[in-house]
This record gives C-alpha cells, structure tokens and sequence, in this order.
C-alpha cells in the first residue's frame, strides 16, 4: 500500500464529495486516530468549498488538488487550487462577547482546522493558493 493519495476533483460539491469518499476509503487500512482523519476531511472540505462557493469568478472548470501523506507519525494534507487570494490562516475569531445569534458563522470550519491541526502552513505563488495540514498520527 502507498503512503499516499492524489486527489484532483472539479471545482463543484459532486465532485468535492466524490473526492471526499475517496479519500477517506484510502485512509480506512491505515487505521489513523479519529481526530487524524477527521482533520483530513475537514481540510479538504473546508478549502474546497471556500475555493467553490467564493473564489472564483468565472464559470469555467477549475481543478483541485490534494496530496495526502501518511508518514510514520504524521499525516499531512496538501492542498491547492488558482482561485482567488485566501490565506486560512488570517481568518479572524468571532468575537465571543456577541450574542451567539448575532455572531458570523463564516470562516468557522477553518478557525476548527486551525485548532485540531498540528500545524497549517498558506503560501501564493504564481496565482496558487498552498495550504499544507499536518497532524499527528500518534494516539
């Protein structure tokens, strides 16, 4: 068995979706901790929907990629797509003095990766957006 999988999906939720079940078919051997495979869902539905929904600004055909890597003890979700500028990393807290109905609710799943990841990492370079996710595979 390979150490790791590369995903290229569509910029639309069927194809997002198809790539999800995917994925977590291929992690299934590696019998990874719940929270390892849950960041690995969580970050390619969470970029990937954002790059959908809000990055680009044509109808054309986009694709996505991701590269997920099992180490000894890391798991690691590379992930990039040419839509618009969006650094995860810069998304802002909401402000837990709000009333919880007047609160945003975007950006949520991200700030969630930021927390139950080891680490995140965003580059853009020549119109790319980068974002690598590690996290332990370690109980």
């Amino acid at each position: 068995m390979t150490n790791n999988l590369k995903l290229e999906f569509k910029n639309n939720l069927p194809d997002l979706s198809k790539g999800l079940d995917e994925a977590l078919s291929w992690l299934t051997p590696f019998n990874l901790t719940p929270d390892a495979s849950y960041v690995t869902i969580l970050a390619i539905e969470e970029l990937a929907t954002n790059v959908i929904n809000l990055g680009y600004t044509d109808n054309q055909e986009h694709l996505i990629h991701v590269e997920i890597i099992v180490e000894k003890d890391q798991l690691l979700i590379q992930y990039r797509d040419d839509g618009a500028f969006f650094n995860p990393l810069e998304v802002q807290e909401p402000d837990t003095n709000l009333p919880a109905e007047d609160r945003p609710t975007e950006g949520l799943g991200i700030l969630l990766l930021r927390k139950i990841s080891d680490d995140m990492t965003y580059i853009r370079e020549a119109g790319i957006n980068f974002v690598t996710v590690s996290k332990s595979t370690s109980s």
